[in-house]
């Protein structure tokens, strides 16, 4: 295919004039050939005056806008953009400041056609805006982050929402000094580049750090997996399950330590159940471990990132090296996977489902022949000094999905459900 352009750069956009307004203005000044990419903006049917803004404005860049007759979502109009695009690079920015570096320092990492790079384990975030319904957190967060802001003269721009910083700030650079970095998300990627190699090769699913807030790749490689799923509901999920694809076709994963987005913080309103009924969809589609897994992420387990990737890394490794030894264990694991699953379906359909406040009370869901292998296999794993620092993370996984439900909503072992069409 011939290209036109070296880099497209795709943002979805709705009902947020105000932050699309400071993202593209942080593109104007890129020290990079103007000629050579494109913003593509994807107006998801707003209502907030985006349609009206886009045609008024007259940027240094060749600007494409994509209105959507209605309003489809995160994926659909994702799609729509790598659809419309003439660079060869695609990169995907959402509602983000950039520095001045940030096209040029996405190409230098592409020596290869594999590559896939993202930023969001060193992003930052910024208080661009203050929005009446920020959360309680937020607000809090706000309070105590940003008194160089608060001090200044702040412009009532719609109703609910002032503008905390002014446009020639973000045309010449000075919002950087006003990012606030992600401490514990950099930890956790930093953790697992350091047990698992630069391009977290040796994890299990090095796809977890495929997030669209600035990332990466050819349009040759994404057309080659397959554009983002259009079935996952709102903005959840669908970026996960395209790295899965993408890492089934080879693509290398490395977060850029040299380039940071800013995340302008606005008012969240994140869907539990959504997401939860997204993560059953990915589920269903890929029943892998390191799928099925992920809505420890959402639910009371609140496991991290790290911790999940981890986990199932252990997991892996277990099953390939030590198989015969510990084939009760792994057997078990699995099968708790599979309880996790109806519990999360139980959870949607808003049943109250405490944990177990012990996980030994876990091991009763089992048969009396089958649950002493299991202890003592875990008990093996736990007291070999060696076994124990290798495998911590799968240990203590295992022990808290132990602390699952024994029965489900309606009362019935989850145990005899896995095994009467309870699936």
């Amino acid at each position: 295919m011939d290209y036109s352009k070296e880099v497209s750069i795709i943002i979805p956009t709705y009902n947020r004039v105000e932050l699309l307004e400071f993202t593209l203005l942080s593109l104007y000044k890129q020290n990079f050939p103007i000629n050579k990419f494109e913003v593509i903006v994807v107006n998801d049917c707003s209502t907030d005056g985006t349609k009206n803004f886009l045609n008024d404005l007259n940027p240094p860049f060749d600007l494409v806008v994509i209105n959507n007759k209605k309003n489809q979502g995160a994926a659909y109009s994702r799609n729509q953009g790598i659809k419309k695009a003439q660079g060869k690079l695609l990169i995907f920015l959402d509602e983000m400041l950039v520095d001045r570096n940030f096209i040029q320092s996405h190409l230098k990492y592409h020596v290869q056609e594999n590559m896939v790079i993202t930023t969001h384990f060193n992003g930052q975030r910024i208080f661009t805006h203050y929005y009446e319904n920020f959360s309680g957190k937020q607000k809090r967060l706000f309070k105590k982050t940003t008194l160089n802001l608060t001090s200044k003269k702040q412009v009532t721009i719609k109703k609910g929402v002032k503008r905390l910083i002014q446009p020639k700030k973000i045309l010449n650079q000075e919002f950087m000094s006003y990012g606030l970095e992600s401490k514990v998300i950099s930890k956790w990627y930093t953790a697992l580049q350091a047990q698992y190699g630069m391009y977290l090769q040796r994890m299990a699913a090095p796809w977890y750090t495929f997030v669209t807030n600035g990332v990466s790749l050819s349009k040759a490689l994404i057309e080659e997996a397959g554009l983002f799923d259009e079935n996952f509901k709102g903005a959840w999920m669908e970026d996960w399950e395209l790295g899965l694809r993408l890492h089934q076709k080879g693509a290398i994963f490395y977060n850029a330590p040299d380039i940071t987005c800013y995340h302008q913080n606005h008012p969240i309103g994140r869907d539990i159940k959504g997401t939860l009924i997204n993560c059953l969809y990915f589920g269903e589609k890929y029943p892998f471990p390191e799928v099925m897994l992920i809505p420890t992420l959402s639910t009371s387990f609140k496991w991290t990132v790290e911790s999940l990737g981890k986990t199932l890394t252990q997991f892996r490794q277990l099953e390939r090296k030590d198989e015969d030894h510990y084939s009760q264990l792994l057997k078990a694991f699995k099968e708790l996977i599979l309880i996790f699953k109806l519990y999360i379906q139980d959870i949607v359909m808003d049943a109250n489902l405490p944990l177990l406040t012990d996980f030994q009370q876990g091991f009763v869901r089992w048969n009396p022949h089958f649950a002493p292998k299991v202890k003592e296999q875990l008990r093996r794993l736990e007291q070999e000094d060696y076994l124990s620092s290798n495998y911590s993370y799968f240990i203590k996984g295992f022990k808290d999905l132990l602390r699952l439900p024994i029965k489900n909503s309606k009362g019935v072992f989850y145990e005899k459900a896995l095994y009467s069409g309870g699936l």
